[in-house]
């Protein structure tokens, strides 16, 4: 009698360990590769040391059972078995769950054609930078970009290329920018960049470099009838390295230098200084507005 529960209790543990193992394994080919992964295979390996400790102690106790107390010892790795097998199928659906969270949030954050953050997103991101820019006091610039005649771009070619313009201008736009810059499609043609840590003249360079990237290579998306126009972008450029900054304000004379720009003629670059972003009046007099 004792052997045959022992020889249950034996299999059921083996069963438990296994399921355990083939759990975390599931897991583990879920995580991308480095640290984390690494110490998943270093339990993965103490389930499989358990395993072949658990046989070498079966075979070694085997005919050694002469009552129930000696059945304390099996039900214990029972137990234990049963238990990491629990913990691992409750971190795996616990790692899916959050895995799942994650991609949700990411979808709402990212705007589907282009791959680019949204405007809520940027949104979010604009009041952080801009929080750190005044609490440590350091420069600030925002770029605004938009599409010249782009509406010509759809009515003459369909929505289906002008969707491909879109994403042939978001990936111009990051290919020139840093991996500290921010960008996203604010809305219609229209992106926006934020760029910490940089200076209004510097900023402009940036804007510069990505405006002749777009016009030189954005016509690609509109495939055989590239060769018929091209395509360009006007951006319009503020910034400011002053404490007191207003974001409101900040935005306002981007979206004027923006409009400067195409009055201008389109296909260029507009500055609005720092000094545009007028600080709140606690801060000291209004600067005087600078001309173009």
């Amino acid at each position: 009698m004792e052997a045959t529960a022992t020889f249950l209790v034996g299999s059921a543990v083996l069963i438990m360990a296994v399921a355990a193992a083939a759990t975390l394994w599931q897991l583990v080919a879920g995580l991308p590769f480095g640290r984390m992964r690494s110490d998943w295979y270093v339990l993965l390996a103490f389930i499989a040391c358990f395993i072949l400790g658990y046989l070498y102690y079966l075979i070694a106790s085997q005919g050694r059972y002469e009552g129930t107390p000696d059945l304390i010892a099996p039900a214990m790795f029972f137990m234990g078995a049963a238990f990491v097998a629990l913990v691992a199928r409750i971190m795996l659906r616990t790692t899916r769950e959050l895995l799942r969270v994650s991609s949700l949030e990411a979808e709402s954050a990212t705007d589907p054609l282009t791959g680019l953050k949204n405007r809520r997103a940027f949104d979010q991101c604009w009041k952080v930078e801009l929080a750190r820019a005044r609490r440590f006091g350091i420069p600030l610039s925002l770029l605004v970009i938009d599409i010249d005649f782009f509406k010509e771009v759809n009515d003459s070619y369909g929505h289906a290329v002008g969707d491909q313009v879109l994403i042939k201008v978001g990936q111009l736009i990051c290919g020139c920018l840093r991996v500290s810059d921010v960008a996203a499609r604010y809305g219609g043609e229209e992106f926006a960049v934020i760029a910490p840590h940089t200076a209004p003249n510097m900023a402009a360079l940036v804007a510069e470099r990505l405006r002749a990237a777009v016009q030189r290579d954005a016509c690609h998306a509109l495939g055989q009838h590239g060769s018929e126009r091209s395509i360009t972008a006007s951006i319009g450029v503020a910034g400011t390295s002053d404490l007191a900054l207003s974001g409101e304000r900040l935005f306002d004379c981007a979206d004027e230098a923006l409009y400067a720009a195409k009055r201008a003629g389109r296909n260029r670059v507009a500055i609005a200084e720092s000094e545009k972003a007028s600080p709140p009046a606690e801060f000291g007099a209004m600067l005087a507005k600078p001309a173009f």
